[in-house]
């Protein structure tokens, strides 16, 4: 693949993150699934127990459970105690259990995903972002979103913008080795806090799409 035009003015930023983020949301919905109004969104909901861990916007980053997944738990059961109390099918609440990969700094910028919403979705970027190929490693865009990841020898580069409007948000340059050596243990520790959940829980809600 020939070197893209973006490459060229991609601003360097070395202390970049990589981790996986499951959305924690305040509340529960729990009026109808269709045809509802504002209000009724606005109102009809329970309060959810909030895990007692940092957070980075919505999410609760993986590296912040490495010890035990008991916050998020506590949280899951509670989601799934409004489930059965209003009868709602698990389908139709699958956002209560999304997660996605980032690739952040703190107070400068995000790569959040935003169509993506398990961990089988996510595994293909970190393998890509880990893996020695050269060139164009990952691509994808949807309704709107467009994302690529290009390697460069010991150089990663970042562009995420408007699929539909041709609009850059961002295009970023940062160490290979450094933000590679991040993923196997991203891996490790999400992949154990899944298999955690699902063991206490007694089924995956996280690994693909109920």
């Amino acid at each position: 693949m020939d070197r893209p035009e973006w490459i060229s003015r991609a601003k360097p930023v070395e202390a970049v993150r990589v981790d996986v983020g499951f959305l924690i949301s305040e509340s529960f919905y729990y009026g109808p699934e269709l045809e509802f109004t504002q209000e009724q969104w606005q109102l009809l909901r329970k309060p959810l127990y909030q895990p007692k861990v940092e957070r980075y916007g919505d999410y609760l980053l993986s590296s912040e459970l490495s010890e035990s997944a008991a916050e998020l738990l506590w949280y899951y059961q509670d989601v799934l105690r409004l489930v059965a109390r209003h009868r709602k099918p698990i389908g139709k609440k699958s956002q209560y259990f999304w997660m996605r990969p980032l690739i952040f700094v703190r107070g400068e910028f995000a790569i959040t995903f935003p169509w993506y919403d398990t961990w089988g979705e996510a595994t293909p970027v970190l393998d890509a972002l880990a893996g020695p190929g050269e060139g164009l490693l990952f691509h994808d865009q949807e309704q709107g979103w467009e994302f690529h990841a290009f390697a460069e020898g010991d150089r990663l580069f970042f562009r995420q913008g408007d699929s539909d409007s041709g609009e850059e948000h961002l295009a970023i340059a940062t160490d290979r080795a450094r933000l590679g050596g991040q993923i196997p243990a991203v891996r490790e520790r999400v992949g154990r806090l899944v298999q955690e959940l699902s063991t206490a829980l007694g089924r995956d809600y996280w690994s693909r799409r109920p």
